[in-house]
């Protein structure tokens, strides 16, 4: 038989025991969170002997996980154009973000992995139910590389004293200038977390200020490219690329608009073109604007759906200027004119269809182009 002083201390230790497991799931508020989103889209051009097409663009899984108040983990994985085979063209399966968020104040929150950059509009939000037209604009993907993502560790958060003043700052691996190109500018540079050289490491940021209605922001971008190639230069800086981008996003009543403009210095883009015989401008530039009006607002204001026709208006030329020995290509001078309507049944789903008329300084290889798209994000 034990004695009376062992069976308290067991009482007592069951006790303890029991109490832990029940506090422990208080104490750890855990919880995952699962979403996602895709885009299927039907084009149809103008051009001769180019028949229309049908694809599964994107298709999208978001997974999260809040380990406490504080500590949180992001992630999305990406397959593109349906499906990946071995020895056959096309497709792709990538890590969109992958990164640990810890909130210490509204004011700072570090982030460090894998993460979308700060820049423009569309690259952080680009989700289908969140823009008009069945493509993004031309522009974010020729000028600003959506979807652009690095490897780093940044701050965010609100700007204390400041209403509806937000901030982000990042120092990630930089950009490879031998996959820099004429046609589409820096976008074949990036890194996108394989493998990325640190040889470069770069700042990138952006300041937004939200209003009622009004989103106004300026972002920027700036670090070498030149991966330790001696030909280019040795330093951190060595052969820069220079990023600025500025934006707006205003909405009144059924009335929407927004427009995005940028510009990008390659400083050494001469070396960088006799290094790998490539034509990179030494400036890229260019911008867009657009108008929509929800026609479904004066029949039925207080409706969640939308119908919004929209118009919208890019320029912007990869080869705005070059380096001595570089010849200029009028063809990447492009204009770019969509119009179209988009179905919102809710604030998640989309229907949308449009009209392309893309146009270019030379008048060389120009075209209409007829989408249809279906999106969601959850």
């Amino acid at each position: 038989m034990p004695h009376p002083r062992a069976q308290g201390r067991r009482a007592l230790t069951i006790g303890v025991f029991l109490g832990a497991l029940t506090a422990a799931p208080v104490a750890a508020q855990e919880r995952t969170t699962v979403g996602g989103y895709g885009e299927i889209h039907y084009t149809n051009p103008t051009e001769p002997d180019t028949p229309a097409q049908v694809n599964l663009a994107r298709f999208v899984v978001y997974l999260a996980h809040s380990f406490n108040d504080r500590l949180s983990f992001r992630s999305e994985l990406e397959v593109e154009d349906a499906k990946v085979e071995g020895g056959v063209h096309g497709g792709e399966v990538g890590i969109e973000q992958a990164y640990l968020d810890y909130h210490l104040k509204d004011w700072l929150t570090l982030r460090t992995g894998l993460a979308l950059v700060p820049l423009g509009i569309i690259n952080e939000t680009h989700e289908p139910p969140t823009f008009n037209g069945v493509e993004r604009p031309s522009f974010d993907n020729d000028v600003i590389p959506t979807t652009w993502r690095e490897i780093g560790i940044g701050a965010l958060g609100t700007v204390p004293g400041v209403a509806g003043l937000s901030y982000s700052l990042y120092l990630v691996n930089g950009v490879k200038a031998e996959g820099f190109s004429g046609l589409e500018g820096i976008r074949g540079g990036r890194q996108e977390g394989q493998h990325a050289s640190f040889a470069n490491p770069s700042l990138t940021g952006r300041l937004e200020w939200a209003r009622p209605g009004l989103n106004v922001g300026a972002s920027f971008w700036y670090g070498g490219t030149a991966n330790a190639d001696s030909a280019l230069g040795t330093g951190t800086f060595a052969a820069p690329v220079t990023l600025l981008s500025a934006d707006a996003r205003y909405e009144l009543g059924g009335a929407s608009f927004r427009a995005v403009v940028a510009t990008i210095g390659v400083s050494d883009a001469a070396a960088i073109n006799a290094r790998y015989g490539g034509d990179v401008g030494s400036r890229i530039a260019g911008g867009y604007i657009e108008a929509a009006y929800n026609l479904l607002n004066p029949l039925a204001p207080h409706s969640s759906q939308q119908l919004n026709a929209f118009v919208r208006i890019e320029r912007y030329d990869t080869q705005a200027s070059v380096p001595p020995g570089t010849v200029q290509d009028p063809t990447l001078a492009r204009r770019i004119t969509t119009v179209g309507l988009t179905y919102k049944p809710t604030y998640n789903t989309v229907f949308k269809g449009d009209c392309q008329l893309l146009h270019n300084r030379s008048g060389i290889g120009e075209v209409n182009v007829l989408s249809l798209g279906i999106g969601y994000q959850f």
